[in-house]
C-alpha cells in the first residue's frame, strides 16, 4: 500500500471519477458537463466517441436505451450512406 496514495478518515473522497460519500456515489461534476457541452455529433465516429462518453453515466441516467434509441440506427450506417 502506498501511503501518498491513501486515505483514512474522510468523509467524501473522487474515485474513479466518481464522488463517492456516505450516501453513495454521485457523477463527478465536471464529466457531467463535458458531455453537456460537447457538440453534436457530425458523422459516426463523432457519434460513436459521444456514446461511450454517455455509456460512462449509465448508471445515473434513467432509460437510458430509450433515450438513445433514435441514435442507434445511426451507427448501423455504411460509409456510403449520407449522416443525417
Amino acid at each position: 500500500m502506498n501511503p501518498k496514495k491513501c486515505a483514512f478518515g474522510v468523509t467524501a473522497g473522487n474515485f474513479l471519477s466518481f464522488l463517492v460519500h456516505q450516501r453513495g456515489i454521485e457523477v463527478d461534476r465536471s464529466k457531467a458537463t463535458a458531455i453537456m457541452t460537447a457538440p453534436p455529433p457530425r458523422n459516426k465516429k463523432e457519434l460513436q466517441s459521444f456514446l461511450g462518453k454517455v455509456n460512462f453515466l449509465r448508471r445515473f441516467i434513467s432509460n437510458l436505451a430509450g433515450k438513445i434509441r433514435s441514435m442507434t440506427p445511426l451507427l448501423k450506417l455504411k460509409d456510403t450512406e449520407r449522416f443525417v
